[in-house]
């Protein structure tokens, strides 16, 4: 039987249950009540916006501009590639960490022998979540770029979102990782907003993700309701001013929406507004006694033109560097009820 219909036949039976919210790590985390709860997500299956033409419809444009995300399957054929990106990983995971060919020990919490200075050289290893990236090497690889920022199919839909003078990206943020978490541990959505200033960000599927071995999460449609709370349409400066009614928006979000995760193959694609609340999925897979890890990788957009300057509180600057194709700039307006698509050519 194929991986997917046998995790999807063991997803059927497996108990839902809902999962106390997690405190991401961002500039804007909301102090979230510890007895909250957040609503199981759904997998993405719908085949009506899952074209991989390269025409945007208007149905499509509609679709991204209320739910604030666009998924396009198999939009990067590009499986060899693929592969030697996993190959690559791999080839970074530190020695004694964990074995490729034994899936025990991706379960059985390499994040406590992940060695001191790892973080800084190759990313951070956060019980099952790995951030392969440093500000200097992962991430600027050419063997990323071509098949995810730059490569000339992705291009072409995001020149239909940002216009034509697209300039060609410096680098992704890095390959994240998403490891089988132990059967002992209680799994955690961690729900935010990216502090950065961008203006449109996509996740690239780098193999298969089944429902439940943690694919990229969104809340749909929470874009547009917390536009209002930055000082800035596409800065990173959250207005503290109101920070108390962001706080209340954010978790009555949470209450409202059925969050999405996408399941997919290598090769598909999801676009999405940076305001957009979304999480890395938990990886049940352990617990389905069919271990897989996810790889993904995520990718940022800005239109150019602009009085651009780095912010090194927010990025980019010397203390982040995982975002540097989208920066801060001086004509970026204040939002307002009706301004959201206003710099889009949607």
């Amino acid at each position: 039987m194929p991986r997917r219909s046998l995790l999807e036949a063991r997803y059927d039976r497996l108990e839902v249950k809902t999962r106390p919210p997690f405190d991401a790590e961002t500039a804007h985390k909301t102090e979230l009540d510890r007895d909250r709860t957040i609503r199981e997500p759904v997998p993405y299956k719908a085949d009506l916006l899952g074209s991989a033409d390269l025409q945007l419809s208007q149905t499509e444009v509609e679709h991204f501009k209320r739910e604030g995300f666009l998924v396009k399957r198999g939009l990067v054929p590009a499986s060899e590639e693929f592969k030697a990106i996993v190959d690559y990983v791999w080839e970074t995971v530190p020695e004694g960490v964990m074995s490729r060919e034994d899936p025990t020990s991706w379960v059985d919490e390499p994040h406590e022998r992940w060695p001191i200075g790892a973080a800084a050289r190759i990313g951070v290893l956060q019980h099952s979540a790995w951030k392969m990236r440093s500000p200097h090497r992962y991430g600027r690889e050419e063997s990323l770029l071509k098949v995810t920022a730059n490569h000339p199919r992705v291009r072409a839909v995001v020149k239909q979102f940002l216009g034509e003078r697209l300039e060609r990206a410096e680098r992704v943020r890095g390959v994240y990782v998403v490891l089988p978490k132990s059967p002992s541990v209680e799994g955690r959505l961690g729900p935010h907003v990216d502090h950065s200033a961008a203006q449109l960000s996509a996740m690239v599927l780098i193999d298969e993700i089944p429902p439940r071995t943690g694919g990229f999460t969104v809340w749909p449609g929470s874009h547009a309701r917390l536009h209002r709370y930055w000082t800035s349409c596409q800065g990173a400066h959250f207005n503290q001013r109101i920070k108390n009614e962001f706080d209340e928006e954010f978790k009555a979000i949470l209450r409202d929406i059925v969050p999405v995760e996408f399941v997919g193959e290598a090769g598909d694609v999801v676009f999405w507004h940076p305001r957009l609340i979304h999480s890395a999925g938990v990886n049940y897979s352990a617990e389905l006694n069919a271990s897989l890890i996810r790889y993904a990788i995520p990718c940022d957009f800005q239109k150019p033109g602009y009085t651009f300057y780095d912010d090194d509180d927010l990025g980019p600057g010397s203390k982040h560097q995982w975002w540097v194709d989208t920066r801060h700039f001086r004509e970026d307006p204040a939002p307002t009820s009706t301004n959201m698509w206003d710099d889009w050519s949607i």
